[in-house]
């Protein structure tokens, strides 16, 4: 049996949808009969359509857990980290849930949303409803790899997902950080590939780290490198996805981790300058314009609140 919501550690597909959601009624034991039976109307639906690989789950937002939970809180799960520095602005936006959905078909996605939007009916509304793609061989819409340094394997297991010795109440369930950022093509295309490398670090076509002797200044692949401080792995799944038409386009990032105090660091490294006033080079073309945090809970934690709401 399935431990985790599917759509965590699952391989990239070439559609998502994502549904921000805010929760609209006080009656808390109908929220989580609804909310604990989605990973198996998405397991029926999958099902269905089984040559599109479905996946997804539903996540549940730093400030409305306390009201649906108020007795069990994820040890260290809280909002999104204040991001602000110079230009350098991510204002978190709060969202009672997330309901995100993948798949290799564009209509599959669409009617498993319809699905669960109807079985959530006038309880909750939309509030973002965002599309994304899978761009070329999966690379950022500024047209380099993204997350080539990204766990592979049962590694993606390890890094995403609680462990039973960190957590017996929510083994199998991960923190979710989202955000969905804008980038400005326009500003970034100028740049032309020579100086683009420059900023990322990395070869256009390749993705292999340039050379030491060849950069100059701080680099993306520097200040987003999956090392600490102390040179300590950084346990994060980045399951990324372009977003866009041809008036606006960005990258909707979604970091999954087992250790959130780890992955707020981690942005923190990003927006904050360093000793050497130096931050991630990439925040000059691109700009986040929904922050969130969330917990994905385990099937198991979901079934065992649904009973314990019913005793």
């Amino acid at each position: 049996m399935l431990k985790a919501q599917s759509g965590i550690c699952d391989e990239p597909n070439l559609h998502g949808l994502s549904l921000f959601c805010h929760v609209m009624t006080d009656d808390v034991d109908v929220m989580r009969r609804k909310i604990a039976r989605i990973p198996s109307i998405i397991d029926e639906l999958s099902d269905r359509f089984s040559e599109a690989m479905l996946n997804g789950f539903i996540a549940i937002g730093s400030e409305y857990w306390d009201i649906l939970y108020p007795e069990h809180r994820p040890e260290g799960f809280g909002s999104f980290p204040e991001l602000r520095e110079g230009h350098r602005d991510a204002p978190e936006q709060v969202f009672d849930l997330l309901i995100n959905l993948r798949s290799d078909r564009y209509d599959a996605n669409y009617l498993a949303a319809r699905t669960l939007n109807e079985w959530l009916g006038y309880d909750i509304e939309i509030a973002e409803h965002v599309h994304s793609f899978r761009y070329l061989d999966g690379r950022d819409l500024m047209g380099f790899v993204d997350a080539p340094d990204n766990p592979r394997g049962l590694r993606r297991r390890n890094v995403a997902l609680i462990d039973k010795q960190q957590s017996d109440l929510f083994e199998h369930s991960s923190y979710l950080f989202v955000q969905k950022f804008k980038h400005d093509l326009k500003r970034w295309d100028y740049l032309g590939i020579e100086r683009q490398e420059q900023v990322l670090g990395r070869d256009k076509v390749t993705s292999e780290k340039l050379p030491e002797a060849d950069i100059i200044g701080v680099t993306h692949a520097s200040k987003t490198r999956l090392l600490d401080k102390n040179e300590q792995p950084i346990p994060l799944l980045r399951q990324n996805m372009a977003w866009g038409d041809t008036r606006e386009q960005g990258m909707l990032a979604m970091y999954f981790t087992c250790q959130p105090k780890a992955v707020v660091n981690w942005l923190k490294q990003r927006y904050q300058e360093d000793d050497s006033n130096q931050y991630d080079p990439l925040l000059d073309y691109t700009q986040a314009t929904i922050n969130s945090a969330f917990f994905v809970p385990s099937r198991a934690f979901l079934a065992l609140s649904l009973e314990r709401s019913a005793c």
